[in-house]
Parts: structure tokens; sequence; C-alpha cells
């Protein structure tokens, strides 16, 4: 009887053995996380919404903008709770089939974000570098897109092939990493830190920097030779000048929400390897729910971003809340007074043609020609 006793109260002692941690740090850590996980759900939602339900809104950047806002949906469904979850109880009471779900899907959506930032960067500089290329279509977008998924999952696929559930009790069950030798694991964390932040900022810092020169040569050019025909591409340059702040924001945010997470997994990798203790494990523990948080925070940031700079998405959320509210058209007179504004204005631009027509009669011919 007491060996049955003292077994169930070392089973108990076990199951919780969850982080030490004080009252007031806890539900503050519930209330960032909750904040985050809500605004960015909705955030993220909104944008993806917009791009779908509004045709004109189906530009190749707007397209990229949603591939990165459905990324953002992915980690907040999957990775913003079970992670700091999993690290707070120290075992994964969340079932085997989402031991591997969570892992694979929260590993491949951190990497579809910074690539589609990198996608949308080459574009943006194809496109100023030579205006007169075709743009792509919302089907080439999806294709490139649905390639840079796939990649996300090829790099992460190493990590289905180590990872273990192992379910030894109510008490015992864990979902972890199992590398052989353990040093693997250090090469592979290095590996994906290379393909997930390097080598996407370096392509967009690139791209963005050649995109800042050729603009600024363009207004150079524009500025010395002012008319009335360079304000049109003078407007031209500012508007892409705005949209290139907006990516070099949304990049910004990538780098500085993301780097701390990936480091403190590379720190843990060698830690593991090199079995050392840089710091107490009560550092290490805050060290990485800042980490997390921070790294959950970029997918709410990013439609505000949106929301911030870009006018059409702004003026989009706005007709989206006046529909939600019912808010009814503007009145039939009002619509009769904008149509005759309209044909008034019409009118006096046939004028005007018919007048610059009578002038250019004695030569009809070549009129027609140009």
């Amino acid at each position: 009887m007491d060996d049955a006793v003292n077994s169930t109260a070392n089973d108990t002692m076990q199951c919780t053995q969850e982080l030490q941690m004080d009252d007031i740090y806890k539900y503050g850590l519930i209330f960032a996380y909750g904040v985050v996980g809500i605004l960015s759900l909705v955030g993220n939602l909104v944008v993806v919404l917009i791009v779908i339900c509004r045709r004109e809104m189906r530009t190749a950047t707007n397209i990229f903008i949603s591939s990165v806002s459905v990324a953002d949906l992915v980690i907040t469904l999957f990775s913003l709770w079970a992670s700091p979850l999993a690290y707070y109880y120290r075992h994964w009471y969340f079932g085997e089939a989402m031991c591997y779900l969570v892992y694979m899907v929260q590993g491949a959506s951190l990497m579809w974000a910074p690539l589609a930032l990198a996608a949308i960067a080459v574009d943006r500089y194809l496109l100023v570098a030579n205006p007169f290329r075709q743009q792509l279509t919302p089907c080439s977008c999806l294709m490139v897109i649905v390639a840079i998924w796939a990649g996300g999952f090829m790099v992460l696929s190493p990590i289905f092939t180590h990872l273990r559930y192992y379910d030894w009790g109510p008490c015992h069950k864990y979902c972890i990493e199992q590398w052989d030798p353990q040093f693997n694991r250090l090469y592979y964390g290095v590996f994906v830190l290379f393909i997930r932040s390097f080598l996407p900022l370096t392509v967009i810092s690139w791209c963005h920097y050649r995109i800042a020169s050729i603009l600024s040569s363009q207004n150079s050019k524009l500025q010395k030779h002012r008319s009335t025909t360079t304000i049109g591409a003078s407007l031209d340059i500012r508007r892409k000048q705005r949209l290139q702040k907006l990516l070099l924001s949304m990049v910004l945010i990538f780098a500085v929400s993301s780097l701390p997470m990936d480091i403190f997994n590379v720190y843990q990798d060698v830690e593991l390897n090199f079995k050392f203790n840089l710091y107490p494990q009560r550092i290490i523990d805050v060290l990485y729910y800042f980490s997390h948080w921070l790294a959950m925070t970029g997918t709410l940031l990013n439609p505000l971003i949106y929301a911030w700079w870009n006018d059409n998405f702004r003026r989009q959320i706005k007709l989206i809340f006046q529909e939600i509210r019912g808010v009814r058209q503007p009145p039939f007179h009002s619509s009769l007074h904008e149509k005759s504004r309209t044909e008034k204005n019409h009118d006096r631009v046939t004028e005007q043609q018919i007048v610059l027509h009578c002038a250019d009669g004695e030569d009809e011919s070549n009129d027609i020609q140009i």
C-alpha cells in the first residue's frame, strides 16, 4: 500500500514539474500572447480576405503580401500557443499527430514569410529596372508561392525524419528531435538559419539598394527637365518610393522579430553539443519566452504596416467595415448629381477635342495616322 502511494506521489510530482515562475510573470505572458494572437488572427485574416474578395487588389505584390499573411496565420494557429505551453509544462500533451503537425507546419511557415519577402523584392526590382517588362500574372504569382511552400517543406523534411513522439504514461509524453550524431542537429540549425535569414535578407537588401538607386537617378533626371509631362512620372516615382518604404518596413520587422529566436535556437544546439551552461536555467527560460513572443509579434505588425502605408488597403478596410455596419449607399439624387457632373466633364473634354480637331482640319489624314 505504501509503495503504491509513493508511486502515485512520484507520478504526481513529475506531472507537476512545470516551469517555476511568479504569478505576475505567468499572467503577463498569457496577456501578451493573447493580445498578439487575437490581433494577428484578425489583421491577417482581413488582409487575405481583401486580396481574395477585391479583384482590383489582386496585383503581384498584394498576392505575395497575402501569402505572407497566410504564413502568419499558420504561425498564429499552430506555434503561438503550442510551443510556449510545451516549454512550460516540459511535456507534450497534444497527441502524436499534433507533434508532427505542429513542428512541420510551424517550421515551414517560418520559412515561407522571408522567402515570400525575397520574391517581392526581386519582382519589384525587375519592375523598376525594366518598367516595360510584363508583370507577373496572378497565376504566375500562385506558382511562385506554391514553389516557396514546397521548398519550405523540403528544407524542413530532416526534422520530420528525426522527430520522435514518446508516450510513457500520463506524465511522460514527449515530442523531441533525436539526431545521431548530435552534431548533425547543430549543422542543420546553422543551415536553416542561412536559408531562412541570411539568404533572404541578402537578396532583399541588394534588391532594395538597387531600387533606391534607380528611383533616385530617375528623380534627379526629372528635376533637371521639369515640365508638365514629367509631373505624372514624378508622382509615379513617389508612389514607388512609398511602396518601397512599406516593403522595407516589413523586412525590418522580420529581421528584428525573428533573428533573436534563430540565434537562441542555434545557441541551444551549441550548448547541447558542447555540454556547457553559459547562463542559469532561469535566464534561459526568460530568453526563450522573450525571443518567441518577439517572433510572434512579427505576425501582428505586418497587417498594421499594410493598413498604415498602403492607401488601397486602408480604403478597402474602411469599405469592409462600412459593409459590416450596413452603411447605406449614397442617395439616388447624389448619384444623379455625380453622374451629371461627370457628364459635364466629359462634354468639356469633348468640346476641347472638337476645337483641336477643327484647328487641324486641313490635314485630317495625317491626324488619323497619328
